[in-house]
């Protein structure tokens, strides 16, 4: 069910992205610094500034989600460590103190 309501965002975004692009195909100029000047679609530009934001927002959240998978790995461990122990003190005999 959630691959299915994934699927139909993504092909509605889709759709929005081709209308936008259809409806936006003026030439602008852009600008930027030390003489950098581009002349193209304004469509090519949107793509590339959102596909530069998706990189800068990935590469922020790379040392979080590395952080993160670090410390499940040692979470783990330290799981399969106290279930070891729980097995093994299950083994011991009880002894009676009576």
């Amino acid at each position: 069910m959630k691959k299915l309501v994934y699927s139909i965002i993504a092909i509605v975004v889709l759709l929005f992205g081709f209308t936008v692009a259809f409806q936006n195909r003026h030439a602008v100029d852009v600008n930027y610094y030390f003489g950098f000047h581009w002349h193209g679609p304004l469509v090519w530009i949107m793509l590339l500034v959102f596909a530069a934001g998706a990189l800068i927002g990935f590469l922020a959240s790379l040392r979080i989600v590395m952080r993160m998978q670090r410390r499940l790995v040692q979470a783990r461990k330290e799981l399969r460590r106290k279930e070891q122990e729980v097995t093994n003190l299950r083994a011991l005999p009880i002894k009676d103190v009576l």
